[in-house]
């Protein structure tokens, strides 16, 4: 009684709420919603009192953040009271808030959007089918608008409305529903609302399917009408009317079975009447559509429905002969080049094989037959879509029938595959390839192709000596690539490949002196087959691994295990394997190998073998990546002395190296840049001495040019992707390595420049920066644009093609991220002209690009990539660069000039150049006004 007592003052003493503040208003708000959360039997006790003092109470708010709470409090009272005499108010209390048009405002401390308050109001709105008359009238008046958002709001309404009115209401408006919606697929003008549209003709369906009287004449004039549109079959109409048919089938198993029994048998007839493939594709089309449909309530093989709990008959087994032939006959009988009709016919065989238990085995087989004849057998005509369809097609059958895809695909694809390199001098093997690959999803498939292809594999390795070996490489990247899927997406143990490949192909590589093992190619690919086996092995097989990392598994009687790196990595292509084989192996894996005593000696093999043994940079390069895997993985920071000592010596001798001997530096220039990656990447203690160790390199006064040069260029390996330092191979790759990197080095190569006076040097300082730049992220970079702009600037002077594709990319984030920056700078001017310069090839063969504080020389023809990139930029330009804030679009007294400059970029001889200046030309007369210029030709 208290309770009810305090409701009543409560009433009484806020008559006045909506003169009160917002805040104030809400604390009310709060503790009425606390009074219904805590005792609402009280309140409720007090009947139409409190029902209508709450209503009086919250009539006319309008601020956001007190809706939300009035909404989930007159929903409370929609359901839980009796309502019955005040319909109306109650309905009058949230209806007047229909449409929601908040906006709100910027970085609003709430976070409440238009959508929140528009979910809360149609909750009320749907709350009770005792709103009803007054619902829909409304509603059906609203969807008059002109207005795509409010059309949009009116139809989620009403689908909420038939998701929760009871369905003795629904059904006494279901015609009167469908008479006016249906105008919003029939004449749709915006695909958003024929969308709602069906989801409100598709909720009415569901909500009627608990009595068959009412669906039944809810579905009567939905079939007929649709059935008068389709004797029209190709009419944007008929379309409309299949996409009706397919929502209000897949409602419920009842509603589907209305609708295929009105259907059905029509479709035949109107399909062969119909005049030409046009008409009959389009037939197909909608039978397609209650195809989908009947896997939705009748389920398929891999995923039964919830709308059939009783297992009714599906009713399209009743026309399944006919539409098997209308389909078999379309697709393989119709003239090749009729390609859009047969890819609607082989999506209907498809979904036809997909309905659970519909067709037998024998059935589903001749479809497989059919999709194996268009891959291997039929012409390419057009885009290839029919083949793609085909193949698509196979690897959906294999989820639910493998055994077919293995018995029937199978054997048709491996008997197109040659047994031997020299007869695989076409390339016709490689959509093959493709297509087992792609069919080879599910564990029965992916077994038979892993043993078809590795005995086919077994056979290409004893392959006689070639120049190159492509057939073996393709048969190897396509076991790579069906098992990285299996292991990623299923999570597959490979540990049944372990023994036949892992160890198998690391023996024969060893005991190989001719052939594919010889080849780096095939030795790569078998060495990334080998380290994802491994990865994905037990921990006994790792740690089998860990002890063969140059054993290679071959017989420790036969070769000695104190042998040294040089002696076992022989033949020398070795390294390639036993480099993957020690990326797979993780961090804190024992083995006599990774011993903090030994590992110092196996890196000084590693590099006497590197440089003095390796004939190739393949190599080269395995070794270095080798001794990059060990700095980075298997050494503790207390362990790094002999690491600093090491880069000490190679730094000294760099300084020491005549300028005619080429190889020595370079490959002491490559070990230094990749121990020191190895070491940025885990941030060791010593990072920022490392770095500033490798920007030494590039003063001329304390090294050879020659040696400054190639360092210049390594900087873009130090943050670049790496497949073997990598973090899928457990590498210690630390977030902050790219802001760490570019924190050290941008300024200080930023003061290396400017202080300076050799012109050779600053290109050297430019090619870094580039470098350096090419693999940080643009948010890192924001930060020190003013500062980085004018070395950018005169990066696009420098020949090098690598440095003005690194620059012109950066630029291209600039301009798109940060255009308020490069306004402010200053320097517009000077990039549109160098932008301009770089698009166009010049004219005469030494022609200059005049800048005072440039060293720049004669002008070489750019890279097609290069002039693409520079045209790119100067048409992000107009888009983002548009002056504002009382000051004129820098852009405007550039524009002559450029579209001058566009004219013989519009003459290249390479189309995506021409395509690019054609875009950057329409963009600057567009959006760069000039009125005082007329003449923009």
């Amino acid at each position: 009684m208290r309770r009810q007592l305090t409701n009543c003052r409560m009433f009484e003493h806020f008559n006045d709420l909506q003169s009160r503040n917002q805040a104030g208003r809400y604390r009310v708000l709060q503790l009425l919603n606390e009074l219904l959360e805590r005792h609402r039997k009280a309140v409720r006790d007090m009947g139409d009192e409190s029902l209508v003092g709450i209503v009086d109470l919250v009539v006319g708010e309008k601020d956001p953040r007190n809706l939300m709470l009035i909404f989930s409090m007159l929903r409370v009272l929609m359901i839980e009271w009796d309502i019955t005499k005040h319909v109306e108010i109650m309905f009058d209390s949230v209806y007047a808030y229909f449409p929601i048009t908040f906006r709100p405002p910027p970085n609003d401390p709430y976070g409440i959007t238009a959508q929140d308050l528009k979910d809360r109001l149609r909750d009320c709105l749907a709350s009770t089918g005792a709103f009803a008359p007054h619902t829909f009238p409304n509603m059906l008046d609203r969807l008059d608008s002109t207005s795509t958002t409010v059309k949009k709001d009116v139809l989620q309404t009403l689908a909420a409305c038939a998701k929760n009115y009871d369905p003795g209401v629904i059904s006494q408006y279901s015609i009167t529903l469908w008479d006016a919606v249906k105008f919003e697929v029939l004449q749709a003008q915006e695909p958003e609302l024929t969308e709602e549209a069906l989801n409100v003709l598709k909720g009415i369906a569901e909500c009627l399917s608990q009595d068959v009287q009412p669906l039944l004449q809810y579905l009567k004039p939905i079939n007929k009408e649709c059935l008068e549109h389709l004797q029209e079959p190709a009419s944007r109409q008929a379309k409309a009317s299949g996409d009706i048919l397919k929502a209000v089938a897949s409602a419920s198993i009842q509603s589907f079975e209305i609708v295929i029994q009105a259907i059905g048998p029509s479709l035949f007839t109107i399909y062969q009447s119909g005049q030409g493939l046009v008409h009959q594709r389009a037939v197909l089309d909608v039978a397609n559509q209650l195809f989908e449909a009947s896997i939705e309530v009748h389920g398929s093989w891999t995923k039964p429905s919830s709308k059939n709990p009783s297992g009714r008959e599906n009713l399209i087994g009743e026309f399944k002969d006919k539409f098997v032939a209308i389909y078999s006959q379309a697709l393989m009988g119709t003239v090749k080049e009729e390609v859009s009709f047969r890819l609607t016919a082989a999506t209907g065989l498809l979904l036809i094989s997909k309905m659970n238990s519909m067709l037998s085995d024998d059935e589903i087989g001749l479809f497989v037959q059919y999709f194996d004849d268009i891959v291997l057998n039929e012409e390419s005509h057009g885009r290839d879509e029919l083949k793609r369809k085909a193949m698509s097609a196979l690897a959906e059958i294999s989820q639910f029938k493998p055994s077919l895809i293995s018995n029937i695909t199978f054997p048709a694809f491996m008997a197109r595959l040659p047994d031997a390199e020299e007869d695989a001098q076409s390339g016709n093997y490689r959509p093959v390839l493709e297509g087992l690959a792609e069919i080879s999803i599910e564990k029965e498939p992916l077994a038979t192709l892993m043993r078809r292809l590795l005995n086919k594999l077994d056979s290409l390795l004893n392959s006689d000596e070639r120049q190159a070996y492509p057939y073996t490489c393709a048969i190897l990247g396509t076991i790579l690539y069906v098992l990285n899927r299996a292991s990623s997406s299923q999570k597959t143990a490979l540990d049944e490949y372990y023994e036949r490949v892992v160890v198998g192909l690391c023996r024969r590589s060893t005991q190989s002196r001719n052939g594919p093992f010889i080849n780096e190619n095939v030795l790569d690919l078998v060495g990334r087959l080998i380290n994802l086996i491994v990865r994905y092995s037990s921990a006994e097989h790792i740690q089998k691994a860990a002890a063969n990392i140059y054993l290679l598994f071959n017989d420790a009687q036969i070769v000695e295990q104190n042998s040294g790196v040089p002696t076992l990595l022989e033949p020398s292509t070795v390294a390639l394997v036993s480099t993957w084989l020690l990326a797979a192996v993780p961090r804190k894996t024992q083995s006599p190998v990774l011993t903090t005593d030994q590992i110092p000696r196996t890196m000084d093999d590693l590099i006497l073998f590197a440089s003095s043994k390796s004939s190739t940079l393949a190599i080269t390069q395995s070794c270095l990546s080798q001794i990059s895997l060990y700095v980075n993985k298997h050494l503790d920071n207390t362990d790094l002395s002999f690491i600093d000592a090491l880069l000490s010596e190679r730094l000294s001798t760099l300084k020491e190296t005549p300028m005619d001997e080429a190889e020595t530096p370079d490959f002491n220039i490559r070990l230094c840049f990749s121990v020191i990656k190895a070491l940025t990447l885990r941030l060791a203690p010593k990072t920022n001495e490392y770095l500033t160790s490798l920007v030494d390199l590039l003063d001329e006064n304390r090294y050879p040019r020659d040696v400054s040069r190639r360092a210049a260029m390594g900087f873009a390996t130090l943050l670049a992707p790496d497949d073997v330092l990598s973090k899928q191979n457990a590498a210690q790759i630390r977030l902050l390595a790219p802001q760490r990197v570019f924190q050290v080095l941008t300024p200080l190569i930023s003061e290396r420049f400017r202080a300076s006076q050799n012109p050779s040097e600053k290109e050297h300082y430019l090619i870094s920066l580039s470098g350096v730049l090419a693999h940080v992220p643009s948010d890192i970079v924001m930060p020190e644009l003013p500062t980085l702009l004018p070395l950018l600037l005169q990066s696009l002077d420098v020949a090098d093609q690598a440095v003005k594709v690194a620059t012109l990319e950066t630029l291209a984030v600039v301009i798109s991220n940060n255009p308020t920056a490069l306004e402010d700078s200053g320097h517009i001017p000077a990039l549109v002209k160098r932008l301009v310069a770089v698009a166009s090839v010049p004219k005469h063969k030494h022609k200059q690009i005049v800048d005072q504080k440039s060293s720049v020389g004669t002008v070489q023809n750019n890279l097609p990539k290069t002039r693409r990139l520079a045209t790119r930029c100067l048409t992000l330009l107009p888009k983002y660069i548009t002056g504002g804030a009382g000051r004129a679009n820098p852009l405007i007294a550039l524009k002559r000039e450029v579209l001058h400059g566009l004219m013989n970029v519009l003459d290249d001889v390479k189309r995506d150049v021409r395509k690019e200046a054609v875009d950057a030309r329409a963009a600057w007369l567009r959006s760069v006004d000039d009125a005082a210029d007329d003449d923009d030709d």
